[in-house]
């Protein structure tokens, strides 16, 4: 019994002399700030994507419809100086296709797709490919994608113009209200994003036939000629 009234009296003690146990931390002065950037940079890489499908009523004979029509990916990408290895294959897809008959389902044959990529260092090259598998059966071309090389490299320095971007918002803020800024207590953003400019169009047929013009020249404009890089950061910053 005893006991029990110390600790009564020790507790009344620490709630009601203001020890410094049970004080609330002050909270830092600070600004929360966004910054971001974007920049745009001359593409210097195209991507050409496109895929083949074919039909046959035996496995055998669509491997080997995919086997002959592969090796004419090969000539034309060869004959703009692309050779085999610089042509990147995705894996195949097969597929059974069926028909149905009063509720009957019956195997007709099987349908096999494989797509592709090739890079290429420049938009002529790009549309000269795009020309070229036209008019190839069976191939189906996908809008070529413009990037640049050193994306990585561009990007960090449009996240650090996004920084100082949210420093300077922040600076204004502290002088209206007659601070200064102290330090960073946290930085974060979302993730830097690259946006395609130039010639935007769907896949389709009409793509394909739009990548020469009607004396049978090269289109280049069908193809984007730049990317923007955007970044977005966040900021919270010590007021003093």
């Amino acid at each position: 019994m005893k006991f029990g009234m110390i600790s009564g009296i020790v507790f009344w003690a620490l709630v009601f002399t203001g020890c410094d146990c049970c004080k609330n931390t002050p909270e830092v002065p600070k600004v929360d700030v966004s910054g971001s950037k974007s920049q745009k940079y001359a593409a210097n890489q195209f991507v050409s994507t496109f895929s083949l499908e074919l039909r046959d009523a035996s496995k055998d004979g669509v491997y080997k419809k995919l086997t002959e029509r592969r090796q004419r990916i090969f000539e034309v990408t060869k004959s703009i100086d692309v050779d085999e290895s610089g042509v990147e294959q995705n894996s195949v897809s097969l597929t059974k296709e069926w028909s149905y008959d009063h509720g009957d389902r019956r195997l007709v044959g099987y349908v096999a797709r494989q797509e592709f990529s090739v890079k290429l260092d420049s938009r002529k090259d790009a549309a000269m490919l795009t020309q070229l598998l036209s008019t190839e059966p069976d191939v189906e071309i996908y809008p070529t994608s413009a990037t640049v090389k050193n994306l990585d490299s561009l990007q960090g320095v449009v996240i650090e113009a996004a920084v100082k971007n949210g420093l300077a918002k922040a600076s204004h803020y502290a002088a209206g209200a007659g601070l200064k800024l102290g330090k960073v207590l946290y930085i974060g953003g979302d993730e830097a994003g690259v946006i395609r400019l130039g010639a935007r169009r769907s896949k389709s047929m009409l793509y394909m036939a739009n990548a020469t013009d009607a004396a049978g020249t090269l289109d280049e404009n069908s193809i984007a000629d730049s990317v923007e890089v955007q970044a977005k950061v966040h900021l919270s910053i010590e007021l003093k």
